[in-house]
């Protein structure tokens, strides 16, 4: 059984590639003149629901949701012909199981999930078993066992001891049971805290039914200890042995640390890291538990989407957009699920609204290292991609260099055996790949040493609930111990709040921190981007014959050589081969088989820009254990670029040998990121250099002495580039800042 979130379709595939993930072959994509006669076709290829003891149909919005009957073929795959007649426009889909092999008259089964929208220009649509699932849904709706109380689901199939997780989401537990897994007449019970607990009543699943839903009042287990209500979907918090053996035991409540650093992402984990590197006692508190020890990049790959898989529900949308959460807590937070990419800030994107030293900080240094040049070490800066991805860089710039730059998109990639010259030297060490604060901070704290676990201390699985303070001071951090089930209180001479855009103005309404300015929480935004959703197959003749070379590989980034924030106030990514970001296969025959199969590159391209913030954005605090509202508009800062896209577009798909390009803004061929995601929103405790601000140019609270802010819900506008290379340089700038305050000696 595997329960699911499902993730934003524009989401899905590009998370990884910083792309959409609804790009298309041009080659399957139906003209606006022929979508009336031209059919389309789609696919669902699948190990499980075969021909012969199953039958999947389709049905859609465009046939009133009847079954339009397809063929399995080749053993491997159902397909289904729409004609052009019947599905011209955009409509939506599913697909239906029928066990035709039950013994009891088969019941329909859903496919789970969203509806699906197919596009009137798309010629094609192929589905896996990765994102196609019929089976039993049982709900259990409750008020009383909620998280972080932890509900399963046990069956006499699996034998009455094994636990099923489910997935818990507004008022509800739902578990998914793979129809191929589980035959008829299967026998279920609810457990409460993994089998301390099981219910008496027993609910049966047939063939004939897909949908089962309980309460409270079908399901009795014994009264139990209250446990902390933290009002989030999708985490419940559990401890293994790994984290015992790995992470340091939670300490005494007496303990005193000189800085306690709230969150492990990528701003706390790295301000954590360089804080006890220099001898300042840190105490990280993490409400989540050891969930990947590195970056997700370095583990097996899969079908599934982690983003996807780990979604959390931590607000309640209320405005127009559909602004899209984040991953769930973890040592390391999303540090081990971003796509690794690291651009700098341009001077511009900086606007008048960022203070001048941090501006300065970061892009010069003062004759030192600048603080980008220290953040790219730390994060193990890419050196190359390889002589594919030079020569497309180099030719980018010789046709349109008069207009723009191009560069080697910079990325997270370890490398450390190649010199300066980019050759290969003697291989000793190993690669670290992609950058995550869960795999920097495990690495100090396996070693007894002062730049390993000597000044370091995390307890996971605690959520603070909020800041203690006198006058202009924070006097205690007090949080639930969510596994321990007791409520906790630590002191220090510091505390920084690292828990991102939502999270950490949530803990700060929650506190009733002084605001003098009014805007914590306010103003909530990310950055608009503009998908183009055509693959382009590059040229295998001609002059430009060694682009379609079917291994070529590039990630570029272009930016207009008169940039500013009023004028092309964008990055623009390009991406050859998308199959290769991020590939990693330990079996051979994988690689050959969906990677490495000897297809013409293809390109696919984005535009990202910057953003001032939207001073109507706003946080709303709901009170404790539950979800805070979210109002944000959609973000059309970009609506007057859309025809210079077009034309950028056309400019360097041109210069890649890409022809039949149309010359207008086509909504069809745009996919419009103007709803925005937690990922790399901010300004919810903006920073300022004049007191405007909810934190100044050291990151410190205005209103308190000793409170800081390090995630991005400091930034005072939105910058085109991803915002992660200037929140570890802005970690690096604090922790220099703490250990001059608390006068330790480098």
């Amino acid at each position: 059984m595997q329960s699911k979130i499902l993730l934003n379709e524009e989401v899905r595939r590009g998370y990884h590639s910083g792309l959409s993930g609804k790009a298309n072959r041009a080659d399957r994509i139906i003209p606006p003149a022929d979508r009336g006669t031209q059919d389309k076709r789609i696919s669902f290829e699948t190990s499980k629901y075969l021909g012969g003891p199953y039958k999947v149909t389709l049905r859609s919005s465009a046939n009133g949701w009847t079954d339009l009957e397809g063929e399995f073929v080749d053993n491997t795959r159902w397909e289904f012909l729409l004609p052009a007649a019947t599905y011209s426009d955009t409509f939506w889909m599913k697909f239906v199981l029928r066990d035709v092999g039950a013994e009891v008259e088969p019941g329909d089964f859903w496919m789970a999930g969203d509806n699906v929208e197919v596009r009137a220009d798309e010629r094609e649509r192929h589905f896996t078993d990765a994102n196609v699932f019929f089976g039993y849904e049982v709900k259990f709706r409750t008020s009383r066992w909620v998280p972080n109380f932890l509900v399963t689901l046990r069956n006499n199939v699996d034998g009455w001891g094994r636990d099923l997780f489910g997935v818990f989401a507004g008022d509800a537990w739902t578990f998914l049971l793979d129809r191929d897994l589980y035959p008829e007449q299967v026998q279920t019970r609810f457990a409460l805290e993994m089998g301390r607990e099981i219910s008496d009543e027993t609910f049966p699943l047939q063939a004939s039914q897909q949908f089962y839903e309980v309460d409270d009042g079908a399901v009795s287990f014994p009264d139990l200890p209250n446990k902390y209500r933290h009002g989030y979907d999708n985490f419940v918090s559990l401890e293994s042995r790994l984290e015992q053996m790995t992470v340091q035991a939670i300490g005494r409540p007496e303990d005193e640390f000189d800085v306690i650093v709230i969150g492990s992402g990528m701003g706390g984990g790295s301000l954590a890291d360089a804080l006890s590197d220099q001898g300042v006692k840190v105490l990280v508190l993490e409400a989540g538990g050891l969930h990947f020890p590195v970056h997700m990049n370095e583990l097996p790959r899969s079908e599934t989407s982690f983003v996807g898989r780990d979604q959390l529900g931590h607000f309640n949308n209320r405005g127009e957009a559909h602004f899209n959460p984040g991953v769930h807590f973890n040592l390391g937070g999303r540090s081990v699920y971003w796509s690794g990419l690291i651009p700098r800030m341009q001077p511009w994107e900086f606007r008048e609204c960022w203070p001048v030293v941090v501006r300065d900080y970061l892009l010069d240094g003062g004759g030192s290292e600048s603080g980008y040049e220290k953040a790219e070490k730390l994060m193990r800066k890419r050196k190359t991609l390889g002589r594919y991805q030079n020569k497309v860089v180099d030719h980018l710039n010789t046709v349109l260099g008069d207009s723009m730059h191009a560069i080697d998109l910079p990325r997270s990639l370890h490398q450390p055996n190649l010199n300066e010259n980019l050759l290969l030297e003697n291989v000793i060490e190993r690669s670290t790949g992609g950058f995550s604060t869960a795999d920097l901070l495990l690495d100090s704290l396996g070693f007894s040493d002062k730049a390993g676990k000597n000044f370091l201390r995390v307890n996971l699985h605690h959520l603070v609930t909020h800041l203690e303070t006198e006058g202009d001071r924070v006097t205690g951090v007090v949080c639930q111990d969510l596994v321990g089930n007791v409520q906790r209180r630590y002191r220090a001479s510091y505390v920084v709040l690292a828990c991102g855009s939502i999270e950490s103005p949530k803990l700060a309404l929650q506190s009733e921190l002084s605001d003098p300015n009014e805007k914590i929480g306010r103003g909530l935004t990310d950055h608009p981007a503009y998908f183009y959703t055509r693959l382009h197959e590059l040229p295998r003749c001609g002059d430009l014959c060694w682009l379609g070379d079917p291994h070529g590989h590039a990630k570029v980034m272009l930016r207009h050589n008169h940039a500013s924030s009023v004028m092309h106030p964008y990055n623009i990514e390009l991406l050859i081969n998308a199959e290769f970001w991020d590939t990693r296969h330990a079996d051979d025959d994988l690689w050959r088989r969906l990677v490495d199969r000897g297809e013409t590159a293809q390109v696919e391209i984005k535009f990202i820009f910057d953003s001032p913030l939207n001073e109507c954005n706003q946080l709303t605090f709901n009170g404790e254990g539950n979800k805070p509202d979210v109002s944000v508009a959609l973000n059309l800062h970009a609506e007057g670029y859309k025809q210079e896209i077009v034309d950028m577009r056309n400019q360097v798909l041109g210069a890649l040998g890409v022809t039949g390009l149309t010359t207008t803004y086509q909504s069809e061929e745009w996919s419009e990121g103007i709803h925005g995601s937690v990922h790399h929103a901010g300004g919810t405790l903006r920073m300022s250099d004049n007191g405007t601000g909810v934190v100044d140019q050291n990151l410190k609270f205005e209103a308190y002495d000793n409170l800081y802010c390090c995630d991005v819900s400091v930034n005072p506008s939105i910058p085109a580039a991803n915002p992660s290379l200037t929140l570890v340089a802005l970690s690096l700038r604090l922790a220099d800042k703490l250990v001059e305050r608390l006068g330790i000696a480098s």
